[in-house]
């Protein structure tokens, strides 16, 4: 308890003393109140609880904070879930994803139409590397023809022959791989533009979602 000592001469200087103390009766009890705070959650029962102090294992799930006047100041969610966090995670890489291609495309349209384009000058790297592989094996089987010929009159294949033949399947060798990465390559491009083009549209519907609720 405070005490107050006051000195009243008078009778109106103790009325202004009396009204002193009545407001400071007053209060000092509502700044003391005014700091503390209560916390209101729900137990493991299902129960809600009021108390000065919440456990730990129950905050998680979300509390109430409350004046000594019995209002409500603070409202705490509960913590998201895993697959929350998770979905938050998945959605927040799409939005990124999204801001990335809207850089540059204007639409799913345009992404097609970019890996139509790539596609087309895939094709065409593919089909001139069958054309080289082709004619060296051609090549191939002319040296080859050459080859036996001097076998059949029992002579000795020259030199030349021979390496010729050896440059030429060392050509074709990497013509054959070289059209391999570009099969590769083709498949590649399909699979990262459909990627690209399901992240625009997903990303421009959590766009419209947003600017829905904002509506």
């Amino acid at each position: 308890m405070l005490h107050f000592a006051l000195n009243c001469p008078s009778k109106a200087v103790t009325r202004h003393c009396i009204t002193l103390l009545f407001c400071a009766g007053l209060l000092l009890p509502l700044g003391a109140n005014a700091q503390h705070v209560y916390y209101r959650y729900i137990n493991k029962d299902g129960v809600k609880v009021l108390d000065n102090s919440i456990p730990p294992e129950y905050a998680q799930s979300g509390y109430e904070v409350l004046n000594a006047s019995g209002q409500v100041v603070k409202v705490v969610p509960p913590a998201p879930t895993e697959e929350e966090v998770a979905k938050n995670a998945a959605e927040r890489e799409a939005r990124e994803a999204y801001a990335r291609l809207k850089q540059r495309y204007s639409s799913g349209e345009d992404i097609e139409g970019a890996k139509q384009r790539r596609l087309a000058n895939i094709n065409t790297n593919i089909a001139i590397l069958k054309g080289n592989i082709s004619n060296l094996k051609n090549q191939i089987h002319k040296i080859m023809g050459q080859a036996a010929d001097f076998e059949r009159r029992n002579q000795k294949v020259p030199e030349s022959v021979l390496q010729s033949l050896r440059d030429t399947r060392a050509e074709l060798t990497v013509a054959e791989e070289l059209l391999q990465i570009r099969a590769d390559e083709y498949q590649e491009v399909i699979t990262k533009y459909d990627e690209d083009i399901a992240a625009f549209v997903k990303g421009e519907a959590l766009e419209k979602q947003s600017d829905a609720k904002t509506d």
